[in-house]
């Protein structure tokens, strides 16, 4: 066959494939063979297709990937270009780079750069349920062709048509991993689709049930008092108080007190105190940053865990408890055990059942239901206008990093709702994130604005991870030092 036939062949496979999918009533099967028939036709190296929640949620409700290991592909939703992705989302217009590497605009990147990406094609869906479909090239193969362009934007354009015609129920019940745990246990105010999630929900459906003490660790701010309640009320002492004390926020001279409670005596102008012990009777102790607990404190936490009996201040009567205890910490205990600032044997009764829950970087494709759940909750916590997100906010969220995690999305969130309510706007915008220069800007996310946060957003990572170390920064993006002192100076970045 000559080498016309064989396109010719590969172009008749591929909308058969395409057609099957108006018929199908479960998209995964002849999605999969479109993208495999899409490859074969571009000549890409691998493809990516992501679907979300409709024109103005940006949650990610199904994807599929072709020529990825599960590794790969999670590489790709989490952090594979996503300033390319992400404007694409907020231009609306296929974004068609030959080479990323050698590309300015998102050349920085460092995931550009780690996987030395050459061609990228990048098509968002059209119709209500928007969304993007993702191409690589091979390497050295060159820019994709103008063919392969328009084959790509014309399955784009198919896929957006079948969604609309088809309506989300079926696509997001059969790509939601979280699904199956989220009808049999009660975890409304744990928001996510991510296989991250559905791993964690997993473990949570083993533990609960069971009487045992559990640690869950993880980041700061990750969600983990979210978790330990959610433990809480899919346990059989859901009809029992939940009562979360901070180590961290104890003074050492008062958290066995806070703890076990106090009689007359105990200290000067000591009277009768309700310990955090036995106000959780019946129910569950949740002990929030317990690698802060003081090590005179810890003998009598192991005492609680090993006998269910404590000792009130100044109380020479030892009383019995009726509580679960749920730690949670995200130091590492295991170091701390070796440098003798946690107890091994304290450590081996908390850690009986272990969860960890990850953080916003593992779990990007959250990120848009995330939004739009908090600021459904902060609205509500306010008694501000239920505002919810443009698509540009979820392509602007979608492109910066959260090292804070969801507490940091959660105050940045707030104050842009907040902003935005007081402006009288529509939606919450990406100018309401921020004040200042950004807050002035109207319109919507360009291209050029979303590549400009993402290189902030980068830059200022790399510079807090190396300490404000310039030519450090400069080697690892490959750039040189006065570039990267302009392009300090062009954001206005400062050291801590």
């Amino acid at each position: 066959m000559t080498e016309l036939e064989i396109r010719l062949t590969r172009e008749r496979g591929l909308y058969l494939q395409l057609l099957r999918i108006l018929g199908a009533t479960s998209p995964s099967e002849p999605m999969r063979d479109v993208l495999t028939a899409l490859v074969e036709l571009t000549q890409a190296e691998r493809a990516y297709l992501e679907l979300y929640e409709d024109a103005t949620a940006g949650g990610r409700r199904w994807s599929l990937a072709h020529g990825c290991s599960t590794s790969e592909e999670e590489d790709i939703r989490a952090v594979t270009s996503r300033g390319i992705v992400a404007a694409a989302i907020a231009s609306g217009q296929t974004l068609h780079t030959p080479f990323a590497l050698l590309d300015p605009r998102f050349s920085g990147a460092r995931s550009v750069k780690e996987q030395r990406l050459e061609a990228v094609l990048c098509v968002p869906l059209s119709g209500s349920g928007p969304g993007v479909l993702y191409l690589e090239g091979q390497r050295g193969a060159g820019p994709f062709s103008p063919e392969a362009v328009q084959a790509a934007e014309t399955v784009a354009r198919f896929i957006g048509t079948a969604v609309q015609r088809a309506g989300s129920g079926s696509w997001r019940e059969a790509e939601d991993p979280t699904l199956p745990f989220r009808q049999k246990l009660r975890l409304e105010a744990i928001a996510g689709r991510s296989r991250a999630m559905a791993h964690v929900f997993e473990q949570v459906a083993l533990a609960a049930p069971l009487d045992v003490s559990i640690l869950i660790t993880g980041a700061s701010g990750t969600g983990k008092t979210q978790l330990a309640q959610a433990i809480h009320d899919n346990s059989k002492r859901r009809g029992g108080p939940f009562v979360e004390i901070n180590c961290a926020a104890i003074p050492e001279g008062l958290i066995e007190s806070e703890l076990f409670g106090s009689l007359p005596g105990a200290f000067p102008g000591a009277r009768r105190t309700v310990g955090k012990v036995e106000a959780a009777e019946g129910g569950t102790l949740f002990l929030d940053e317990i690698a802060e607990i003081p090590l005179a404190a810890q003998g009598k936490l192991l005492q609680l865990l090993q006998s269910k009996q404590y000792y009130a201040l100044a109380s020479s009567r030892l009383a019995k408890a009726n509580v679960r205890v749920i730690a949670a910490t995200n130091a590492e205990l295991e170091q701390q055990v070796a440098e003798r600032r946690f107890r091994e044997d304290l450590f081996y009764r908390l850690n009986v059942f272990t969860l960890r829950m990850p953080s916003l970087t593992g779990r990007r494709e959250d990120l848009g239901c995330l939004v739009e759940q908090l600021l459904e909750r902060l609205s509500e916590e306010h008694g501000l206008p239920a505002l919810r997100a443009s698509p540009n906010l979820h392509a602007a969220c979608e492109a910066a990093e959260w090292p804070g995690n969801v507490r940091q999305l959660r105050h940045r969130l707030e104050a842009a709702l907040i902003r935005a309510s007081a402006e009288g706007a529509m939606n919450v915008e990406p100018r309401h994130l921020t004040d200042g220069a950004r807050a002035q800007q109207e319109g919507p996310l360009s291209f050029h604005e979303a590549t400009r946060l993402f290189q902030r957003d980068l830059l200022r990572r790399e510079l807090k991870t190396s300490d404000w170390n310039v030519s450090e920064v400069a080697r690892q993006l490959d750039l040189t030092r006065s570039h990267v002192y302009n392009l300090i100076k062009t954001f206005g970045l400062t050291r801590e």
